[in-house]
């Protein structure tokens, strides 16, 4: 393995194209990662040059480009260029600077990151996954009167009511307000009435959460868990369509309620994100709009 050639980043950019250009090769029964079409070419020389620049920003200016490709900072450098993009956008990108390392490699290019850059690559992409997921499920999800719904839902079944009484009150999903319910006292801590340690996607650990002293004794008072099918059914019964609902109503009334306090909506939407412990602002805001 080698090296980038070139005593600057402009000319490692212009031999890394060179290497991985395969213009006019056919790919049948090919399983390569080299360039080609001229669509890839101008692609693969943006993310080169967005790193670069990355680099850049953070005061390396000499070196070969590929030795910098460690782990951590291909993950520093892929949270800075996707944090502002959709999640459809910053999947296609994470995906394509991935192909590209792989082009770099298979022209006999050293990249430090390799092999464990397939794991971490992987949770990137599975988190905006996750994330278009969300978005397809939450057009005009809003819960409206769900004072009355939480009621009807005690009638029914008083386990789905904790539950949901849990989702609505910290905007949690169905599996981590499962979670809790089934080990409260793994996560509550009564010095300050608070729910710390909540694992959420991407195994990352919500923001300590206030909840009620009546949600509190609620879910004491539980003897059973509902199963997820029984919890769902409870909810198209009092026509609730999916559990995601609470996390939604959840997210909108506390932007709201962020706003009325004189927040500026920037900042709110980043506390809102934070609460709903989602990777960036700019998903919440996607969200936000399907509500």
């Amino acid at each position: 393995m080698a090296n980038l050639r070139g005593g600057t980043f402009e000319k490692q950019i212009k031999d890394a194209f060179h290497r991985t250009l395969a213009l006019g090769e056919g790919r049948h029964m090919k399983e390569d990662n080299f360039t080609h079409s001229l669509a890839l070419a101008q692609k693969r020389e943006m993310y080169l040059r967005d790193f670069k620049e990355y680099l850049e920003q953070k005061g390396i200016t000499e070196g070969k480009l590929n030795t910098y490709m460690t782990e951590q900072t291909i993950r520093d450098f892929l949270e800075q260029r996707t944090e502002h993009l959709s999640p459809k956008s910053a999947l296609d990108y994470t995906t394509g600077f991935n192909s590209l390392l792989k082009g770099l490699e298979q022209a006999n290019i050293t990249i430090p990151a390799n092999p464990s850059r397939n794991d971490f690559l992987k949770d990137f992409r599975e988190t905006f996954r996750s994330e278009l997921k969300e978005i397809e499920i939450e057009k005009g999800r809003y819960i409206q009167n769900l004072d009355q719904k939480l009621a009807e839902l005690r009638e029914i079944r008083y386990e789905s009511y904790v539950v949901a009484k849990i989702q609505s009150e910290t905007g949690l999903r169905v599996n981590e307000a499962l979670e809790v319910a089934k080990n409260f006292s793994n996560y509550y801590n009564p010095q300050n009435s608070t729910l710390e340690g909540v694992i959420g996607k991407g195994n990352h650990i919500y923001a300590p959460k206030e909840i009620s002293y009546q949600l509190t004794q609620e879910i004491q008072k539980l003897e059973n868990i509902p199963h997820y099918n029984t919890y769902r059914n409870d909810l198209q019964a009092v026509g609730i369509n999916r559990s995601h609902d609470f996390r939604v109503t959840y997210a909108k009334d506390l932007l709201e309620s962020k706003l009325e306090q004189g927040i500026e909506y920037k900042e709110a939407l980043k506390e809102v994100s934070q609460e709903i412990n989602h990777h960036r602002p700019e998903m919440t805001e996607y969200y936000l709009a399907r509500a």
